[in-house]
């Protein structure tokens, strides 16, 4: 039998009776939300999915969804009440007019995905790569992409195929879209222009600035099956002339996920037993501005002025200098000039 001391005892009741607990107060989580945050919901009258965006800011001004009209809140009617558009045109509503943009662009994750990329090895085996699930819908029970590979022989017949595809009836399926953020800008343009010769110049190289048809004055959301980020331009490119650079700047906000029960088919589309999930990648307002253009470099075209021969001579000099005058303009301009590409940023 084991024993205790009395003040062993009386040290163990007041330990115990110094961190009773009297009382517990469960505190719910804010009504605050960050801008950019997306929440998707079920739309029962179109029987789709759509999601409100708490209002962010570029440079002061609250982006905008294109929506049609019939669809629009009571404030985005009347703002276009002057113009005489028709229910079913597309207007810009602003975010801060509490647009619901449709989220119809799923793209599938999984087991029923469609191929990413397809690559041929030496031996003839032609390998099928799948977007990858993310771990955290793996653990919710979504399947795992197809492992499939294929044989081909040498006139590019397929001989054989083979891998597995997880077809479980209890895996769920995966949808998934991006929504993107864009701002409007000018954009940059490289030509040729043809002279004639005798003034010096064959070819002019120019780059020069242009804005596109339509530009939106704020910034603006749209969904997308996925966002590829835009890849650099390429100097050749550019050098050739008859180059333009895209008119816009693009930042990926978010990824909406929808997850089906278990035992959807293969293919459907979500409704409203699916449940959504949001991963979010911007949470501040923002800002935007274009590159700084520097001015162009001073150039100026070789000549030969001499007045023999009754100018003949230098007419003949002109245009053997030509070349080296569209030369040294082509790197003048190239040089001296940047693309209008722009940037986002928090502050």
């Amino acid at each position: 039998m084991n024993t205790i001391t009395a003040s062993e005892w009386n040290r163990l009741v007041d330990e115990l009776r110094r961190n009773q607990v009297m009382g517990s107060t469960m505190l719910q989580s804010g009504a605050w939300r960050h801008p950019w945050q997306v929440t998707p919901a079920w739309d029962a009258e179109h029987k789709r999915w759509a999601a409100t965006t708490e209002p962010g800011f570029v440079n002061g001004l609250d982006a905008t969804v294109s929506i049609a009209l019939s669809e629009s809140s009571e404030a985005t009617r009347l703002r276009h009440a002057e113009l005489g558009m028709e229910e079913a045109d597309s207007v810009d509503a602003w975010l801060t007019e509490e647009p619901m943009l449709p989220l119809t662009a799923w793209r599938a994750i999984g087991a029923d995905a469609d191929p990413q990329n397809t690559s041929v090895t030496p031996d003839g085996t032609l390998t099928v790569s799948f977007e990858p699930v993310p771990e955290f819908f793996t653990a919710l029970g979504v399947g795992d992409p197809p492992n499939i590979s294929s044989q081909i022989d040498d006139l590019g017949i397929v001989e054989q195929v083979s891998g597995e595809v997880d077809a479980a009836a209890e895996k769920r399926l995966l949808r998934s879209c991006d929504l993107v953020l864009y701002q409007d800008r000018f954009a940059t343009t490289t030509q040729w222009t043809q002279g004639v010769g005798i003034d010096g110049t064959f070819m002019q190289f120019n780059v020069i600035y242009q804005i596109p048809p339509n530009i939106h004055e704020r910034a603006y959301i749209r969904a997308t099956r996925k966002y590829e980020p835009s890849s650099a331009a390429d100097i050749q490119d550019r050098l050739k002339g008859d180059w333009t650079d895209q008119t816009f700047d693009a930042l990926h906000l978010a990824s909406a996920y929808m997850v089906s029960p278990e035992g959807a088919a293969y293919g459907s589309e979500p409704d409203e037993t699916w449940t959504p999930y949001v991963k979010h990648r911007v949470f501040w307002n923002l800002n935007h501005a274009s590159n700084v253009l520097e001015p162009a470099l001073k150039h100026e075209n070789i000549v030969f002025n001499t007045g023999l021969a009754m100018g003949l001579l230098d007419s003949i000099a002109n245009q053997i200098l030509a070349t080296i005058n569209d030369q040294n303009a082509a790197i003048a301009e190239f040089l001296g000039r940047n693309t209008l590409e722009g940037r986002f940023w928090s502050t």
